[in-house]
């Protein structure tokens, strides 16, 4: 959820967006990076993006989930605005000292041969992976800048170095994005990958407008509304519906989320990108599933924005609605969003698929996982007593 300088909150009877600082933003750090706006040289206002116009903004409009000018949640009463807001802020407070590893987080080099067959994974970190099925390389929310901000000055700085180059990691097909928040969708990042592969950039409705602004040719980018997709060298790349909310400036909601099904020949890959529980994963799963492997979103969750991200518990609520297969917690360790302690999401996690009998596999950053062999659990995010990372 980093770099949210303000959310969406909607009066009672009324559908009208109204923008307020979210002080989850101001404790993380964001708004900092919006206060930056104001200051010369920083560079700030291209990470910004752009805003639908012409055909793009056609094909908004025709969405059923626009309305009053913004997309809108199918579930009523959600809303991005925290409530308890002094109790975030306490929350910060009290946390500091377990929001951060107290060691470096173990980094393995993510510079792997590429797999012909087969379904797989590797985790570079937060939400970014590289999802291989039928040997179509799928590129999936990355963020290799050092900040999740507007600026590289101010905002939520990277925990770990990133566990291999962009320019190390080969052939990509496709690059898929979520959502336009700055922990999902890096204007560098996105940048650098255009020049140096020939992948299609395959995002919801609107999230476009930012890559025109950024030069990204029209004829690269595939927008997608809800149940729309793309195939990519045999491979079905499918929108589908999430609970959560957009916005890069002060606008909020102008863009579309999502979550994503991967489909080959080989087997299906759920990637949730942000999205909080919603009655809609039994249908996914029914129209959609079962999938050998479900990335699932596990941190930055707090009680104020219960709304529009997962806890643990609700994750594999969610996966076993999707008839999910293997889990592998992505949206954690990377960046310090949520005021909840580093671990907390992984280590809440494994308790709650335990309790259901659900499979988990918990890599280090830049490890690759084929969810038909999983690998056993090795705890590396725990601490040995003489300090060093347990078994890394």
């Amino acid at each position: 959820m980093g770099g949210h300088p303000c959310a969406i909150r909607v009066r009672p009877g009324d559908n009208r967006p109204v923008t307020t600082l979210n002080p989850l933003a101001i404790a993380a750090g964001a708004a900092s990076a919006l206060g930056a706006l104001a200051a010369a040289g920083k560079g700030v206002t291209a990470p910004l993006g752009g805003r639908p116009t012409g055909l793009r903004l056609e094909r908004v409009e025709q969405s059923p989930a626009y309305r009053a000018g913004a997309f809108h949640n199918t579930s009523r009463g959600t809303s991005s605005m925290p409530s308890g807001q002094r109790d975030v802020l306490r929350r910060f407070r009290d946390n500091a000292e377990t929001r951060r590893p107290a060691l470096p987080i173990p980094v393995m080099s993510a510079a792997h041969q590429p797999r012909a067959e087969g379904v797989h994974v590797t985790w570079f970190g937060h939400a970014s992976c590289l999802v291989e099925i039928d040997g179509v390389r799928l590129l999936m929310d990355p963020v290799w800048s050092e900040r999740c901000s507007p600026s590289q000055h101010v905002g939520p700085r990277r925990l770990h170095a990133v566990p291999v180059p962009l320019t190390g990691l080969g052939r990509i097909d496709a690059v898929v994005i979520s959502h336009d928040h700055y922990d999902h969708l890096d204007m560098d990042t996105i940048r650098t990958l255009v020049g140096l592969t020939s992948a299609v950039l395959l995002v919801p409705l609107g999230v476009g407008a930012h890559l025109d602004a950024w030069g990204v040719p029209p004829s690269r980018v595939v927008e997608c509304d809800w149940e729309q997709g793309h195939d990519v060298r045999g491979v079905r790349v499918t929108a589908v519906e999430a609970q959560h909310f957009s916005g890069r400036g002060l606008r909020r909601d102008g863009t579309l989320w999502a979550s994503w099904v991967l489909a080959g020949r080989d087997g299906k890959v759920f990637f949730s990108g942000d999205s909080g529980f919603f009655d809609g994963y039994s249908r996914l799963g029914a129209q959609h599933g079962p999938f050998d492997l479900s990335l699932m979103a596990v941190g930055a969750y707090d009680p104020a924005w219960h709304d529009i991200h997962l806890d643990p518990e609700e994750a594999v609520e969610a996966t076993r609605l999707l008839r999910g297969g293997l889990i592998v917690p992505i949206h954690w360790c990377t960046f310090v969003l949520a005021p909840h302690p580093w671990a907390e999401p992984v280590e809440r996690l494994l308790v709650a698929a335990a309790s259901q009998g659900m499979p988990v596999a918990v890599p280090r950053v830049g490890d690759r996982v084929d969810p038909s062999s999983p690998p056993g659990l090795d705890p590396w995010w725990e601490l040995t007593v003489d300090g060093a990372p347990a078994r890394a």
